[in-house]
């Protein structure tokens, strides 16, 4: 709430509980897709708020460059947020073992990607989606020479993976050796991992990449030496993220084939809050075949379409539309799956007739004209799409055949594959347009605050006045007293006082007064009106160098997961030349 003469007050839901996420590496898909079916999972409870502690995945060895000291002081975040009270913790922290949550030894948590025996977890069955990978190339397509490139000695999946992959071509008497085994830092820059893996190699039939990440830096390598994805090599990924569908050719990828990580996870740690039995959760995993590896869906049969009932279609929209079921639909939005149903059960009614008139094509074009506009692109991916409606529109010729209803069905598919086209290039293009114009919102934050008056304090003030312009549409900024020097070797002290400089409520700047500033850290989470309903708050360090200058929460959306952390440095910076 705001008050007239600008003081921020707290919120007055002081029985509403406080979930904390804390996580590594906000901007990855992996950590993107925990987050989202966390908010998902929470979209109809308002007794409850989350809040996203994101750090940085810090590289292994004892290297001192720059990155490695970056990468230690972001995790101060961890720290800031000590003082705070959570009623409840997920933590998903697979390469941070055994840190980051000492202080709260009594607080209910679940973990997520790991492998701590006395807690409890949630894992994905590994083992079930990569055997029947790794069955469908050895079993159906014959291929023998198969390579993985795997991850970090200290991450619990990537070397139950590499299990797996071992025991499994040690049990088919493959061959395997260490050559077949390449180890990455399981990110998008595992190109060097990868050419040496394919130097010693060259041979090879199909390469397992531990998570979707490494396989985008196996591309990267395939590209350069001319070698295509799903053609010369078979190529699969595991967490079935975004990533794995925005690479050309679209990454086949094992993912859950049930409810996520994120849901089981808020599931189990709410019954541990209650006093309820709860037990760690094993989720089955499956294979989603693309392009990079040809596996086939399960089709749809002239006989099962000619029995075709509401289960029937509506497996079609869960094979095609597969991340919708996971998603947060707006009450006022139209329902796709509703909307689906109508136009297909049509178009399978019109099969069985062999009849339909001008007046209901008409209706179906416009029907799908309405579902494609609205976005239904977003829920899956154009090879799933493809293969899906492909295998939809075989069955429905073969009931069929030739005649005029047949030259109508095939126009009603030829339309819903441009519609499908157009939805995708629009996305790209105005994906491209937002990150024309974050950029620009930076350039003038910056140029505009390094414009400074005279003596620090002014500096400060100026460029607190000009916060609105990093285009945050709700955001709060708290700074301490004086900036804190943390690094590798000797971690800061951070003080129990903090300054409430400035929040953003619905892209509106509020100034706070110097003698309403003062504020208890474990507070920084309680301001009414940032979050919005349903969805959280995400923090992140501001700091320059070693000296870490305050906190910036952020409501919590898809594109903050990517550009927060960017805005925070950009804030940093700027905090930086004011107080030098």
């Amino acid at each position: 709430m705001f008050f007239s003469d600008g003081r921020y007050g707290m919120s007055d839901s002081e029985n509403r509980k406080t979930i904390g996420l804390v996580i590594e590496d906000v901007f990855s898909d992996f950590s993107k897709e925990i987050i989202h079916s966390v908010v998902y999972a929470m979209r109809n409870r308002t007794d409850m708020q989350l809040v996203v502690v994101a750090g940085r995945q810090v590289g292994v060895g004892n290297d001192r460059n720059n990155q490695h000291c970056y990468k230690a002081i972001a995790n101060s975040v961890y720290s800031m947020v000590q003082p705070c009270k959570f009623d409840g913790l997920i933590i998903a922290l697979p390469n941070m073992k055994g840190v980051h949550y000492e202080n709260y030894e009594e607080v209910p948590k679940v973990f997520i990607a790991s492998d701590e025996k006395r807690e409890l977890t949630v894992n994905y069955n590994d083992e079930m989606g990569l055997k029947e990978a790794l069955d469908y190339l050895f079993r159906v397509k014959g291929v023998n020479n198969i390579c993985m490139l795997g991850g970090r000695d200290d991450n619990t999946d990537a070397q139950k993976r590499k299990k797996i992959f071992m025991d499994y071509l040690k049990g088919k008497g493959l061959d395997y050796s260490e050559d077949k085994y390449e180890a990455a830092e399981m990110s998008i820059k595992s190109e060097e991992q990868a050419k040496r893996l394919l130097d010693r190699n060259p041979d090879v039939q199909a390469i397992f990449c531990v998570n979707d990440q490494v396989a985008y830096g196996l591309y990267k390598v395939m590209k350069e030496r001319n070698l295509t994805p799903g053609k010369d090599i078979d190529v699969f990924g595991f967490d079935n993220t975004r990533l794995a569908t925005d690479m050309i050719p679209a990454l086949s990828s094992i993912g859950a084939d049930a409810a996520s990580l994120g849901q089981n996870a808020l599931d189990i740690l709410i019954k541990r809050m209650n006093d309820d039995y709860a037990d760690s959760v094993t989720i089955p995993t499956c294979l989603f075949g693309r392009e990079s590896m040809d596996y086939k869906l399960d089709g749809y049969t002239a006989k099962e379409l000619a029995a075709a009932d509401d289960s029937y279609i509506n497996r079609m929209f869960d094979d095609c539309f597969y991340r919708y079921r996971n998603e947060i639909i707006d009450t006022r939005a139209i329902d796709l799956k509703r909307l689906f149903y109508a136009f297909i059960s049509k178009m399978i009614a019109s099969t069985k007739k062999r009849k339909m008139d001008d007046k209901l094509y008409e209706e179906m074009c416009r029907l799908i004209d309405i579902f494609f506009d609205n976005d239904a692109m977003k829920y899956t991916d154009m090879s799933r799409f493809v293969t899906c409606l492909g295998a939809l529109q075989s069955a429905m010729k073969e009931v069929t055949h030739a005649g005029p209803v047949n030259d109508s069905i095939s126009a009603l598919f030829s339309r819903m594959r441009d519609k499908a086209l157009l939805a995708q290039a629009s996305w790209w293009n105005t994906r491209n347009l937002d990150y024309d114009a974050e950029r620009t919102r930076i350039r003038e934050f910056i140029a505009e605050t390094m414009v400074f008056p005279c003596d620090t304090s002014d500096k400060l003030e100026h460029a607190i006045s000009n916060f609105d312009l990093l285009g945050l549409k709700g955001a709060a900024f708290y700074m301490y007293e004086k900036p804190v020097i943390h690094t590798i070797d000797n971690p800061g002290v951070y003080p129990d006082r903090i300054l409430l400089k400035c929040t953003v409520v619905s892209g509106k700047l509020n100034i706070i007064k110097r003698e309403d500033q003062l504020r208890r850290p474990a507070d920084m989470f309680k301001l009414e009106g940032l979050a919005g309903t349903g969805k959280g708050l995400i923090a992140f360090p501001v700091f320059s160098g070693t000296r870490v200058f305050g906190i910036l929460i952020c409501a919590l959306s898809r594109d903050i997961t990517e550009k927060g952390e960017y805005l925070a440095c950009q804030l940093g910076r700027v905090i930086g030349m004011c107080v030098d």
